[in-house]
């Protein structure tokens, strides 16, 4: 018995194998428009954007359009009369729907002429069963169009009538600003319509927005002025270690995030062509965050089993993108983990505390100022500080000076007592007790080891080219 003979017996059913596959792929799409749920939040985008909305199969032929095109006239059936326009716009909706595959979001770009289109891809177990395509609409008003614009429309084509203009004026504008929210709409859309979501493509749009992140911090590294030996590399790390512990203390996740990009791009850079010991570098930093979640009052038990389950993950990846992504989505584990078991009143007070101190680190502060700022009594923010950082705030304060020194101590040309002056000291001789006090020498030492590092790297580098 052969494969047709096998269907089940449906008048709509041709004994066309082909044409058999052609119906069996607007099932899905048929299942949808019967699902008032779904269907609803179709004409929801409609009426909420005003903008139409078409379904197309993969090959780009139309399964279900907006009542928009139904109407006489409108702009895409006027322009779509003869095949030329037929198949520049088929093509910019095919490659719109490549991209969003490729990018793992919905896609906003020029549909044909001065028309415009966003377009997000329908998933099926995985494969792409179609895309939703929102257009056409402009950027601007009709009225507001460039007249080379318009002639590249009514060149050789196209006649300028009464009826074309009249279509033109019925086509919907999008403001710029509003853009950004109309793509994360058709998005969301065409993960609910998916079956079951979009989740493979939202992983791929985390590791896009990663990766360009890590560049960004990769480019800043190389447009430091040093040499980006060995020793200079672990220097940094351990100099931004210091500060993402402090984040994470803080429950400070975004903040955290920002340094830990940091931190992968010099990973990145020390170990790019080898993965092995990429992902060594990648076991010390998982342990640095479960070793500082335990110090801020995460459970000892729940973060060894934590940990224990992301070792066992860390040795199956064998991709760097992978890892990355891994690895952020451990900090956020970690960070819930801390958030979960302590006050988080107190997170949110000692954020504001630090951000206070970062912003006027250069300035005379007391406990009784940072105090007022957050509305608490000095004697309560103490006691805060004291339970949460083991510290006293004056010791907090310090330590944020003393970091920015130790940037500025890297300029041969500033004299320490500008550098006093600028991190917030009033007076050397103090600047330079509480240095010694936090860094185990004074900054002129510390100057001079930077100094000689520096040198000892240049004569490397000379003696390698």
């Amino acid at each position: 018995m052969g494969i047709v003979e096998k269907l089940p017996q449906h008048p709509q059913w041709s004994k066309s194998f082909w044409e058999w596959k052609r119906m069996k792929r607007t099932l899905y799409l048929d299942k949808i428009q019967k699902r008032s749920e779904g269907f609803r939040h179709i004409q929801g985008f409609i009426q909420k954007t005003g903008i139409p909305l078409r379904w197309l199969n993969p090959k780009g032929r139309i399964l279900w359009e907006s009542e928009y095109f139904k109407r006489h006239p409108n702009f895409c059936h006027l322009i779509q009369s003869n095949s030329f326009s037929r198949r520049i716009c088929a093509e910019a909706h095919k490659e719109a729907l490549r991209e969003s595959l490729r990018w793992g979001e919905a896609i906003f770009s020029k549909c044909c002429f001065f028309i415009m289109q966003i377009v997000a891809p329908i998933l099926k177990n995985g494969k792409v069963v179609g895309g939703l395509v929102a257009s056409p609409f402009l950027l601007v008003n009709p009225s507001e169009l460039q007249p080379e614009e318009l002639d590249s429309l009514y060149q050789g084509r196209f006649k300028k009538t009464h009826l074309f203009e009249k279509a033109l004026l019925s086509i919907p504008v999008v403001k710029d600003r509003e853009v950004k929210g109309v793509v994360q709409y058709l998005f969301k859309l065409a993960d609910s319509l998916s079956d079951p979501d979009l989740g493979d493509l939202i992983k791929i749009r985390e590791a896009q927005v990663l990766q360009g992140k890590i560049a960004d911090q990769i480019r800043d590294l190389k447009n430091l002025d040093r040499e980006l030996s060995a020793d200079s590399l672990s220097k940094l790390f351990y100099e931004r270690e210091k500060e993402i512990v402090t984040k994470i203390r803080l429950g400070d996740r975004e903040g955290a995030k920002e340094i830990l990009y940091q931190l992968l791009a010099i990973i990145l850079v020390q170990y790019l062509e080898n993965f092995e010991l990429l992902k060594i570098s990648i076991l010390e930093l998982l342990i640095i965050l479960s070793r500082t979640a335990v110090e801020t009052g995460a459970k000892i038990e729940e973060i060894l089993g934590l940990r224990y389950g992301f070792i066992t993950e860390l040795a199956k990846l064998q991709d760097q993108e992978e890892l990355c992504v891994w690895i952020v989505k451990v900090l956020e584990k970690m960070t819930d983990q801390i958030y979960q078991t302590r006050n988080a009143k107190n997170y949110q007070r000692l954020k504001k505390v630090m951000e206070f101190i970062e912003a006027h680190y250069n300035e005379p502060l007391t406990v009784e100022q940072i105090a007022r700022e957050i509305y608490l009594s000095p004697s309560r923010l103490s006691h805060i500080i004291k339970d949460e950082f083991g510290t006293t705030l004056i010791d907090c304060i310090s330590k944020v000076r003393i970091e920015k020194a130790k940037r500025l101590l890297g300029n041969g040309e500033i004299s320490m007592a500008q550098i006093a002056q600028e991190v917030g000291f009033s007076d050397q001789s103090y600047f330079t007790k509480v240095f010694k006090k936090i860094e185990g020498c004074t900054p002129k030492i510390y100057r001079a080891q930077l100094s000689q590092n520096a040198v000892s790297e240049r004569n490397l580098s000379l003696s390698m080219g």
